[in-house]
């Protein structure tokens, strides 16, 4: 028996559990005899109800592929299934106005047996499956095939299946016409998959010889080999019905995205009411010490290298302003005002980019943006640090993981650029909402002594 009948199984117990459990619950409500009197209730047409939209339901979760079948963690699909399937049986209540007709208390106990019986039975099943795995059941057999390049070895198979295709030969072809005689070894080996390899070059080839072996019922895998090729940047996808290489993806995409934004706008927005009064004095005081405005506008690289103008409060004097980036701010720099030593040291002078947030330049967390004319000991960021271009890949942030370890103020050694890179780099690597409220939550430390803050 193969583990498509395997999964058969499991999803006959799944459904079953459901079944029973509705059952169960109610046959302790109200009682065993009374219950088989009253087998054609209401609660009995629900349940039947209740196990065709669970059916549907666990394909839309993909409830039950035969390649993750066998792990543990693959129990969480049809757990999410039910628990999506009892929701919409309380939508459908609320909306036909039949909720009351049923008991809370039964419709409850039902859930939490039908999700106790499919955990359990799953695990129960699974670890029966993996026993017989390992002693050899379930497996198909497979044949590995090279073209011009080494066969895939017994492990790498064993890999890619889950264990489920055990290695029962090897060849290797250095001629496409060799081939010929691979389907009489198919058919006398009782092969169910076959594994090609080739490099890239030879696989339209490949493919179309391969074309010869539609009458067999085995299944067979191409598989291009090329060292110069990064196969796990690779993602094959189809495109309008032709082959594609998804070769890079946004970092922060989907509903990812609107997460991140919607704490961008959040934190924003209540900062910005927090603050209001901090800022007013500051701005008060800025041009009560020297003439000019008080905010300062500078164009900075943002997401996909786009600049736009960042927002600040002016901390230098009018006349000594730098709207290129020419020359770093460094340590007792002259140009800087009493008022803007002080707003520098709180980084009060970073408030008014709470805007900038807003209007969606920039990003509570990320990488801090540059103005493009920012240097690391007079050379150009991008011919220090070969990655630093990959830091426009998502949006510019107020603060980010380079800031809140230690990477923050003047670039003067190219060292500090590049572990600065490092650190943004890392964060766009690794992103999630939680790691974003970490370094939210270290910056708000920081504000009270920071020694990086000049």
């Amino acid at each position: 028996m193969f583990l498509e009948n395997y999964v058969a199984i499991i999803m006959a117990t799944d459904l079953a559990s459901i079944g029973i459990g509705g059952l169960w619950q109610r046959t302790v409500e109200i009682g065993y005899f009374k219950y088989f009197n009253e087998a054609l209730n209401a609660q009995a047409a629900v349940i039947a109800i209740t196990i065709c939209l669970f059916a549907l339901v666990s394909q839309i979760f993909n409830a039950y592929r035969v390649r993750n079948i066998l792990d543990r963690s693959s129990v969480s699909r049809p757990i999410a299934a039910i628990v999506a399937t009892f929701g919409l049986l309380i939508l459908i209540g609320v909306a036909t106005k039949t909720s009351e007709n049923y008991s809370r208390l039964w419709f409850f106990s039902w859930l939490a047996s039908a999700l106790a019986l499919t955990v359990a039975l799953r695990l129960l099943i699974q670890t029966a499956a993996r026993r017989k795995l390992a002693a050899g059941g379930y497996v198909y057999r497979a044949l590995s095939v090279g073209l011009y390049a080494d066969p895939l070895s017994g492990s790498d198979i064993s890999e890619f299946s889950r264990g489920q295709a055990i290695l029962i030969d090897e060849i290797r072809f250095n001629r496409l016409e060799e081939m010929d005689q691979l389907a009489q070894t198919i058919a006398h080996k009782h092969v169910d998959v076959v594994y090609h390899t080739a490099p890239w070059v030879d696989c339209p080839l490949l493919l179309q010889k391969l074309r010869k072996f539609n009458d067999l019922a085995a299944e067979i895998y191409v598989v291009p080999v090329d060292p110069r090729m990064r196969t796990n940047d690779l993602d094959p996808v189809s495109l309008g019905g032709r082959l594609s290489l998804h070769a890079a993806a946004r970092p922060i995409a989907g509903w990812a995205l609107w997460r991140k934004r919607a704490l961008d706008v959040c934190v924003a927005s209540f900062a910005l009411a927090l603050f209001a009064p901090v800022m007013a004095l500051v701005a008060l005081a800025i041009r009560l010490e020297s003439p000019g405005a008080a905010l300062f506008r500078q164009q900075r690289v943002g997401v996909n290298g786009r600049h736009f103008e960042v927002l600040k409060f002016r901390s230098m004097r009018i006349e000594a302003t730098d709207a290129l980036a020419t020359r770093q701010t460094s340590r007792n720099d002259d140009r800087v005002t009493r008022v803007g030593r002080i707003i520098r040291r709180l980084s009060f002078d970073e408030l008014p980019q709470l805007i900038n947030v807003l209007r969606g330049d920039m990003s509570i967390v990320g990488p801090r943006p540059h103005a493009p004319g920012t240097t690391a000991n007079g050379e150009a960021l991008r011919d220090v640090c070969d990655d630093y271009a990959a830091r426009h890949r998502v949006m510019p942030g107020l603060t980010g993981l380079a800031q809140v370890n230690g990477f923050r103020g003047e670039l003067d050694t190219v060292d500090k650029a590049r572990s600065r890179v490092a650190y943004d780099l890392a964060y766009i690597e690794n992103w999630s909402l939680w790691l974003d409220l970490k370094i939210i939550f270290r910056t708000a430390a920081l504000l009270v002594y920071d020694k990086s803050a000049y």
